[in-house]
């Protein structure tokens, strides 16, 4: 009879309404879905079209290696026109030095090392590597100059291997084991469910803040650059995480020149040059025997974290001066 279904069509008809019923809900839920989406694509954006406040100089020059000297003259800067965070800073660093800074959180410490590496420029002064102003030169050329390992170490979501070779991807596993066992890095690698092929997680969460300094480490150790800024790269692991690191480090420091942010005063001892920073000024600098002489700013603060130590029974270096 006309307008009446079967059996059979009516269970044909229950089971394509089924089958229909997922695909068009994620249909009506595709705006709502979508939303976050073109939100956050729109903020990406913008910053990608956002101008370069540091860019080459007009017929900048390039720069293949570093020969001799890192110079600062007289140089100041600030972020904001009413507050300086650097003023007459100069020094004077040969091929090969240690140079420490050393000084309380907010006396610029960080700020110079960024100079450095132009992620600013200069208000006044100027900064020189082998006797041409930093301002000359490339940009990506400067910094290819340069290896960082820092408090915060930057990992990816991505092999414990791809996070060694990021900076030399095209690096054998030969070289990048070589790395990691340099770094103190290759037997807690192995050890892990896929050794150099396993995942570490967005920002290493799978590992621990002592493995994932080292993975930094055997990363710089690839790069081989003749600058390595070490910025407070141990101050936030327990002693034994500490020591290792230390070792691993002495490694890396070795026939290259070396801006070391250092919290911990142990870790500088045997540094070239310590520059103590406070308010934006160098207020002392020489080696540990000479500043502990002066009995300044330096010695307070060795004092301090000294008699901290003793009181809960840690292990740092004596006064040897």
């Amino acid at each position: 009879m006309a307008g009446e279904i079967t059996g059979p069509e009516f269970v044909g008809f229950l089971g394509l309404s089924v089958k229909l019923y997922s695909p068009v809900k994620n249909v009506a839920k595709f705006p709502a879905v979508a939303q976050p989406g073109l939100v956050a694509a729109e903020r990406i954006f913008d910053f990608l079209d956002t101008p370069r406040e540091i860019c080459d100089a007009f017929g900048a020059s390039s720069i293949r290696g570093f020969e001799s000297t890192i110079t600062f003259e007289d140089v100041s800067f600030s972020y904001r026109a009413d507050e300086v965070v650097l003023r007459g800073i100069s020094l004077h660093a040969d091929r090969g030095d240690v140079i420490a800074l050393v000084g309380p959180s907010g006396a610029g410490k960080s700020t110079l090392v960024d100079l450095l590496g132009r992620f600013f420029d200069v208000d006044t002064g100027r900064i020189m590597v082998d006797g041409v102003d930093i301002r000359g030169l490339r940009i990506g050329d400067l910094r290819s100059l340069f290896g960082i390992v820092s408090q915060d170490t930057v990992l990816f979501h991505d092999t414990v291997r791809a996070n060694i070779a990021y900076g030399r991807p095209e690096a054998s596993h030969a070289d990048i084991v070589a790395a990691a066992t340099a770094a103190h890095a290759h037997d807690f690698i192995t050890e892990m469910p896929k050794g150099y092929d396993t995942i570490v997680g967005e920002r290493g969460v799978e590992l621990s803040g002592g493995e994932r300094q080292r993975i930094a480490i055997a990363r710089a150790l690839l790069m081989n650059r003749p600058i390595l800024v070490l910025d407070e790269a141990t101050s936030s692991l327990d002693t034994a995480s500490e020591r290792v690191i230390q070792e691993a480090t002495s490694r890396l420091m070795v026939g290259r020149t070396v801006f070391v942010i250092a919290h911990r005063l142990s870790t500088i001892l045997s540094a070239d040059k310590i520059l103590v920073m406070d308010g934006g000024e160098i207020i002392e600098q020489g080696d540990h025997g000479t500043l502990m002489a002066k009995a300044g700013l330096y010695r307070r603060l060795y004092d301090l974290q000294f008699n901290e130590a003793a009181a809960v029974g840690s292990l740092w270096p004596a006064d040897e001066t």
